[in-house]
């Protein structure tokens, strides 16, 4: 089922078939969540059918599959998460499993496919990510996106034996709009 699209991706819910592509095994790969919150704890294919399921119904998150278009590829999920339907804000994360999405632009269509879809279809005010601050991937594409620096949580997470700051990115709806 396709949710959201552009000429190259297609943006669909997960499905359960998911948990038995390549999917558990983006998050105990250590090069692709070298720079995130996840590869902390093993990932088993049932716990990616676990959190398919659990998505799947919740009204305060919006988990997507990235796909593209030319080879059908699941190459990567993208979500608005923490959707607070009283503030009309969220949270984007987004994680590029598979290493041929990366660095080829589809992390910043799918974003914004979905950003555009929390301003327009949600009636969002403002969005925001979150990110380590040697998560230089997604610290670029926030920039991109147009989000601005708003601060950071000091020494708040810890990987790979050391405490990382957390940095914060946002972007309004209004600022959105002018940039069309």
């Amino acid at each position: 089922m396709i949710f959201l699209q552009d000429e190259e991706i297609i943006l669909r819910p997960l499905e359960l078939t998911d948990s038995q592509g390549n999917y558990p095994a983006w998050l105990n790969d250590n090069d692709t969540c070298h720079a995130n919150s996840h590869h902390r704890m093993p990932y088993s294919r049932s716990d990616a059918a676990t959190y398919i399921t659990s998505v799947s119904d919740r009204n305060d998150a919006l988990v997507l599959a990235i796909v593209k278009k030319d080879s059908q590829q699941h190459v990567g999920n993208i979500s608005l998460k923490d959707v607070c339907y009283y503030s009309r804000s969220a949270e984007l994360a987004i994680l590029i499993g598979e290493s041929e999405g990366r660095n080829s632009g589809i992390g910043y269509r799918a974003s914004r496919l979905i950003i555009d879809h929390g301003f327009m279809q949600l009636n969002l005010h403002s969005v925001n990510c979150k990110t380590f601050s040697n998560n230089e991937a997604m610290v670029g594409l926030a920039k991109k996106l147009g989000m601005k620096y708003v601060g950071c949580f000091r020494e708040s997470s810890f990987k790979n034996g050391q405490y990382l700051n957390v940095e914060i990115f946002d972007l309004l709806k209004k600022e959105y709009l002018a940039d069309l």
